[in-house]
């Protein structure tokens, strides 16, 4: 297996590729057909019947990840790719899972594709453990859209290797394409508002927990915070409380996505662990709103993404000093 770029695969084999703008030149996804080509579902990644993969179109996920996942294995991959029964029919890559983040971000801005292809014609491919309340969110999408005859088919990821007759394959959308993406299907419906002041808790997860989240919500109690957990949440009431923030408090997670539907010119405060990344700088669109990374905290723990424990007394100076109540 080779890692190609995937402008150089287009132009050897005659690919058709169709773009869709929304504002500009920079804000566009890309999709293409390619047909007799393996899905490495556990990844959403395709690899062609003649062993390439593509550095930069369709993939989500670290270079590190295909690695591991795929170039280290590939000898093993490669005979079972060549045992693989191919699926007749047409079928288009939506792909998805559970990371609020990566669904909103990487795979449900890609639904705008379906405008272009034959839905009597086409199945969806979707991961078969996706939450019942992601489904309902990307089910309404669908209906603000206006598409009809849409029909799904379930991937379980852990079976990961698939063959298709016709794949349609979309690009990874970029943060700002998926910006474009919801304020041009939802915008109209969602009234901004800066009215309140939210604390997003990072809550019973596994990785990057605040060890003294209570004292946190304590000391935000005094600034009156509305204290709010993503996970018990719907993503219309999620959107519907960031449309509202006039300040946001929030633990680096995949909760962030939801700055993308916050009014413009509010005050944000990211408290971080490490290897964070800079997700909360790209969600910030043109810089929409006041963006303040929080770094006073105490790394804990042997894992790679740290658990953390929040200056108390650092927070509230920055909150006093910014004016974020």
């Amino acid at each position: 297996m080779k890692e190609i770029n995937f402008l150089d695969y287009k132009l050897e084999n005659n690919l058709n590729i169709i773009d869709i703008n929304f504002n500009n030149k920079n804000s566009k996804i890309s999709f293409t057909n390619i047909k007799n080509i393996y899905l490495y579902s556990y990844l959403w990644t395709v690899i062609t019947k003649d062993f390439y993969l593509f550095k930069d179109f369709e993939r989500v996920y670290s270079n590190l990840t295909h690695q591991d996942h795929i170039l280290k294995r590939q000898e093993e991959l490669k005979s079972k790719l060549q045992l693989t029964n191919e699926i007749k029919g047409n079928f288009f890559l939506l792909g998805g899972e559970n990371n609020y983040w990566h669904l909103l971000v990487d795979y449900l801005p890609r639904l705008i594709c379906l405008k272009e292809i034959d839905l009597n014609k086409t199945l969806i491919l979707i991961n078969s453990d996706i939450f019942d309340k992601f489904q309902l969110f990307i089910l309404k999408i669908i209906q603000q859209m206006n598409l009809e005859n849409v029909k799904f088919m379930k991937i379980n990821r852990i079976n990961q290797l698939y063959k298709f007759e016709n794949l349609f394959i979309p690009s990874r959308p970029s943060t700002n394409f998926a910006y474009d993406f919801y304020n041009n299907i939802f915008g109209k419906y969602i009234d901004k508002r800066p009215l309140k002041n939210l604390y997003i808790r990072r809550g019973n997860v596994n990785n990057r927990k605040v060890i003294n989240e209570k004292e946190v919500e304590k000391l935000l109690s005094k600034y009156n915070y509305e204290i709010i957990d993503c996970s018990d949440l719907s993503v219309d009431n999620q959107i519907d409380k960031f449309s509202k923030a006039k300040n946001v408090i929030i633990v680096h997670g995949a909760s962030v996505a939801n700055l993308l539907f916050v009014p413009n010119n509010i005050n944000v405060i990211e408290i971080r662990s490490n290897i964070d990344g800079e997700f909360s700088t790209k969600v910030n669109i043109g810089k929409r709103f006041n963006l303040i990374l929080f770094n006073k905290t105490e790394k804990i723990g042997e894992k790679l993404r740290k658990d953390i424990i929040v200056n108390i007394n650092e927070l509230e100076n920055l909150i006093l000093k910014n004016n974020v109540f």
